[in-house]
């Protein structure tokens, strides 16, 4: 299967917000201006009542409640506003699909991006460009289980005999969520430093220019995934991938301390924006 039937199987590309789009092209703008988010967002009923209660969660709550979008902008800041804003938006561009746990798919993707902030702050990588781009790290698998539906039902048993996602896309499709998800933010217009964390998540180190991003991605998609199995906080510290991290000079020792914290906080990002 050729790449670009994902895309003509499409009656329409998932179009993202048009705040979306202007807040993508907003980082590395010294000029953007938090007051015109704070209005915008104001005029989205379901966004704004998302992005108070954030502002309100054990997260980011400090002292009485805020009840507006001004309070909460003043207590969040532009980059944490805007990364919340993206992250809604984008969970909101893409329909419900039959026998796809949309809501599951985004916790998981948010804890993912949790993570990967987290981890940002070790490095020389700011933040919320990590958030953000770990948000979007996984768009391309929801795009193949909208626009092909019988053929990731076919992945699905693939992986359930054995092959991991990535081996039964391939096979199957002759192509995987990654490859998708960059052709999906070429389309959106993204700019190369998503485009790069996209395209480079699987294997960052095999690329010549490394996106550090890309780095985080894969750091904070095993440290999730040993979450989910189960596995103790002193365990994933000790199967910490060295050469990733050594790469962006993290020691994985330095954050044993704040797994079970992140943990927590991804639940509560996902609750407070599934």
């Amino acid at each position: 299967m050729d790449l670009n039937a994902v895309f003509s199987n499409l009656k329409q590309l998932p179009v993202i917000p048009t705040l979306l789009a202007e807040l993508m092209e907003s980082f590395g703008d010294e000029d953007a201006r938090i007051d015109v988010l704070a209005k915008k967002i104001a005029m989205d009923q379901s966004l704004s009542a998302k992005v108070i209660k954030m502002a309100n969660s054990a997260a980011y709550r400090r002292g009485k409640e805020v009840s507006s979008i001004e309070q909460a902008v003043i207590r969040l800041g532009f980059n944490t506003m805007r990364s919340i804003v993206i992250a809604s938006g984008i969970g909101s561009a893409f329909p419900n699909t039959p026998g796809f746990d949309k809501n599951q798919f985004w916790a998981d993707t948010f804890k993912v991006a949790t993570i990967s902030k987290a981890l940002a702050k070790h490095t020389k990588i700011e933040p919320e460009t990590a958030f953000t781009c770990a948000m979007m790290h996984n768009i391309g698998e929801v795009l193949l289980q909208s626009s092909l539906p019988e053929e990731m039902a076919l992945v699905a048993m693939a992986m359930e005999n054995g092959s991991s996602r990535v081996e039964a896309q391939r096979e199957t499709l002759g192509f995987d969520y990654s490859q998708v998800g960059v052709e999906l933010a070429r389309r959106w217009n993204f700019s190369e430093t998503f485009i790069n964390a996209i395209e480079q998540q699987l294997d960052p180190l095999s690329f010549e220019d490394v996106s550090g991003a890309a780095i985080l991605i894969r750091l904070s998609v095993f440290v999730n995934f040993a979450w989910n199995a189960g596995v103790p906080a002193q365990a994933i510290i000790g199967r910490f991938p060295k050469a990733l991290a050594q790469h962006l000079d993290i020691n994985p020792e330095s954050l044993a301390g704040q797994l079970d914290d992140l943990q927590t906080q991804g639940n509560e990002l996902a609750m407070s924006l599934v």
